[in-house]
């Protein structure tokens, strides 16, 4: 299984870019707010128990993935500088473990774009940061725009970046085919 391992801090245009990525190499998109909704019924946002349940969540997709032959996934991801570091070797030994690959993208964006689009109206299907006062809060809070230090990243700006432009600097960086 290739994985691409896309992350950066919220609205930084994440699942948009993963969306036309897969519309181009035809990978599945396995986005976090998919297990952050899911966890999120069973627990309090922030709580230790949310945060064991959804990366068992997450670590057992990639697992199923790996094992039953899944082609290519694209997974979106809001990266805590440290906070992260196990989750990410952990999703790294599995895709590894059983053949495969992982192939890391850090999207990053000025704070004043960030801001703006945090009210845009494809945030409001999921579970995502709707307002610039919890975005500063949480931007406060941890390191999202490290990227992360154990691996090598492609990183792209995507303050003025397309996400069509932003997928093809993907698929050329790591030698992706078009479907």
């Amino acid at each position: 299984m290739k994985l691409i391992f896309i992350y950066g801090p919220p609205a930084a245009g994440k699942l948009t870019v993963a969306e036309a990525l897969a519309a181009l190499i035809g990978f599945k998109v396995f986005h976090n707010h998919l297990t952050v909704d899911l966890a999120h019924a069973f627990f309090e946002f922030g709580t230790p128990a949310f945060g064991r349940y959804i990366d068992h969540l997450r670590l057992e997709a990639f697992e199923v993935a790996a094992r039953e032959g899944v082609n290519g996934v694209i997974f979106t991801f809001v990266y805590a500088l440290r906070w992260d570091d196990g989750f990410v070797q952990d999703v790294k030994d599995i895709v590894e473990r059983r053949g495969g690959q992982v192939f890391f993208v850090q999207l990053v964006c000025d704070r004043e774009t960030l801001e703006g689009r945090v009210a845009e109206e494809s945030r409001q299907r999921f579970r995502k940061i709707k307002d610039v006062e919890k975005l500063r809060e949480v931007l406060g809070r941890h390191e999202l725009f490290a990227s992360i230090p154990f691996v090598s990243s492609l990183t792209i700006d995507t303050t003025h970046t397309s996400p069509d432009e932003a997928a093809r600097r993907i698929i050329e960086h790591y030698g992706f085919m078009c479907e």
